[in-house]
């Protein structure tokens, strides 16, 4: 009788507890696991969403970008004459061939020539190109560039110094409307004596109530109004 009561005694029914507290423990675990995956693979499948930015907002943005960079590399004004006019140059939105569709659906579009290209998103990029500058300038303007930049928190993506059109590629410190990520770029042309200076971000998905043109593309976008030389 005593080998009874222990065994299914006090004891036996707090251990009988703590099994079935574990065992749905483990079933909630189980299901929480299950709809994770199953979050995943619909994200998989549909692809995950673009970034959502106003454009406007954006290109001002990346506008100051190309400004910072122009001011770090601290070109004397008998460098940098007005600004030749390239087909790159102010702000622009890219629309076609750069925002594809995601996700596993779209496997068969992606692999099409011209892709398959995400309803209203696009990439926003500020430019403007020098003309008159020589190879020894913009060697010193690099140096100088590098350095001002890297103590304000700028890192080097990539670069083709001994490229035959060199040039540098900078990821900012801090991201900006929409957290999206940008970039700067630096291009010397040694040929033409010109310099392009550019700030672009990723694909981002504008605002339903954005303005658009005749094609889609976001309208009413700002004036570039980088590069603006220092006073005094």
């Amino acid at each position: 009788m005593r080998n009874r009561a222990t065994k299914d005694g006090p004891g036996r029914r707090t251990a009988l507890r703590v099994t079935a507290v574990a065992g749905t423990a483990g079933a909630l675990a189980l299901g929480a696991v299950g709809y994770t995956a199953y979050e995943a693979a619909a994200q998989a499948w549909t692809g995950k969403p673009y970034p959502v930015a106003d454009p406007a907002a954006v290109a001002k943005h990346l506008d100051a970008r190309t400004q910072t960079v122009y001011d770090a590399l601290a070109l004397q004004p008998e460098a940098t004459p007005a600004g030749v006019r390239d087909p790159d140059d102010g702000i622009t939105a890219r629309i076609y061939g750069v925002c594809s569709a995601r996700g596993l659906s779209h496997l068969l579009e992606s692999m099409n020539d011209t892709g398959a290209d995400q309803p209203r998103t696009a990439v926003i990029r500020a430019q403007f190109t020098l003309a008159g500058v020589a190879r020894p300038q913009w060697e010193e303007a690099l140096g100088r560039a590098r350095q001002t930049l890297a103590a304000q928190g700028w890192t080097v993506i990539s670069s083709d110094e001994s490229a035959p059109v060199p040039g540098l590629t900078l990821k900012p410190p801090a991201t900006g409307p929409g957290s999206l990520a940008e970039t700067a770029f630096l291009r010397f042309d040694p040929v033409g004596h010109t310099l392009a200076v550019a700030a672009t971000t990723e694909c981002a998905r504008y605002p339903d109530d954005t303005p658009v043109d005749s094609e889609g593309r976001p309208a009413d976008l700002p004036t570039a109004t980088a590069p603006t030389p220092p006073r005094g």
